[in-house]
């Protein structure tokens, strides 16, 4: 059964990455009329129309290269739940290669897409908790989001469970475990 869903979730993979290179090449393409009606499909708050400006931006894709306009296009995928949006806009304030780092912006991108359940938000936040990287290290905050990206998935994280398990307290394992149950039963409404 895993084997399965391991294929199928790399066939999936496979299939998105064709479809994203395919849309990409096409922004090379873009007449005036077509930007223009993009853009103005973005600002009536179509995501899809906001996530490809927003990369076509930052890419320099079929425009000229504009750090504000694909943040702004970032954003309002971001404001209207695009997990997406949210995490790529946190790791452009970590990495600082567009814009000047900003960590806390960072963090507060991530625990917004992490609420939305989505995974790899979660597993940075993980990270991030754990190493003490951006933050003071929280290993309770690191095992309650490795916790529920775990339950979200069906990559084995459990070894990687047990290394963290094995640096923290009795008491602050049994505080983990708690706030990640809470977290998944409220669906995400208390994390």
């Amino acid at each position: 059964m895993g084997q399965i869903n391991t294929t199928l979730l790399l066939l999936l993979l496979v299939s998105w990455s064709f479809n994203v290179a395919a849309t990409t090449a096409s922004f090379d393409k873009q007449t005036p009329a077509q930007l223009e009606s993009l853009e103005s499909r973005a600002e009536a708050g179509n995501e899809k129309a906001q996530m490809n400006l927003a990369n076509m931006y930052l890419e320099g894709k079929g425009v000229t290269a504009d750090t504000n306009k694909a943040l702004y296009y970032y954003r309002l995928a971001a404001e209207q739940d695009i997990a997406f949006a949210q995490y790529k806009l946190a790791k452009l304030y970590f990495d600082g290669n567009y814009v000047e780092p900003d960590p806390d912006q960072a963090i507060a991108w991530l625990l917004r897409a992490a609420n939305l359940g989505f995974i790899q938000a979660q597993l940075t936040l993980s990270l991030v908790y754990e190493k003490g990287e951006h933050t003071p290290q929280d290993l309770i905050q690191a095992h309650k989001w490795l916790s529920i990206a775990s339950s979200l998935t069906d990559t084995d994280l459990k070894t990687t469970l047990e290394k963290l398990e094995a640096k923290m307290s009795f008491i602050e394992l049994a505080q983990a475990k708690w706030l990640s149950t809470i977290c998944i039963i409220t669906g995400y409404q208390d994390c």
